[in-house]
């Protein structure tokens, strides 16, 4: 088995990917961190790709790629804080496949469903919505959700444990 030069790349520089990581207060216990992992290793490829197309001199290359890193990951966190705290109904679930769905149950309880959904669409991420409408409607397990959005297992479960929390405040 062959290893390519990006796998090494990431292999020998994965202690300042994790520092970088460290530095953004995204640890290995964060909901994130796949997500944020793949991130910082796709800018250390890129900027190692820079670097050798402009011919610059791979000693600063450590100490560069870190702030690149840096801030890469801050600009993420600062893109999913905002994407969390706006109140848009944008990508909501259709109310006609959750009537679908709901045939079975009584009239009073798909009122309830559908009250608690439209509000709860309202606080989820993108991803988080995608973990919804994959599980909830397409009735997919985690490892079709990761497959068919080309994530981590690991992230399906970040999503999916973020939704229940945002349920939970929300019953609150």
């Amino acid at each position: 088995m062959e290893i390519n030069y990006e796998d090494q790349l990431i292999t020998k520089h994965h202690v300042l990917i994790l520092g970088a990581l460290k530095k953004c207060h995204i640890t290995n216990f964060h909901p994130m961190f796949e997500d944020y992992l793949q991130i910082a290793r796709w800018v250390l490829i890129d900027t190692h790709r820079q670097f050798i197309r402009e011919g610059k001199s791979l000693e600063s290359f450590h100490n560069y790629v870190y702030q690149r890193i840096y801030w890469k990951i801050t600009d993420e966190i600062r893109k999913d804080k905002n994407l969390y705290d706006e109140s848009t109904t944008e990508d909501e679930i259709d109310i006609s496949e959750l009537e679908h769905m709901l045939a079975d149950t009584s009239l009073e309880d798909t009122v309830e469903i559908k009250v608690v959904l439209s509000q709860l669409q309202k606080v989820l991420t993108p991803q988080e919505k995608i973990y919804l409408e994959e599980s909830f409607f397409n009735d997919l397990t985690v490892s079709e959700i990761a497959s068919k959005h080309k994530v981590s297992k690991r992230s399906v479960y970040n999503w999916r444990d973020k939704v229940a929390i945002k349920y939970l405040l929300f019953l609150k």
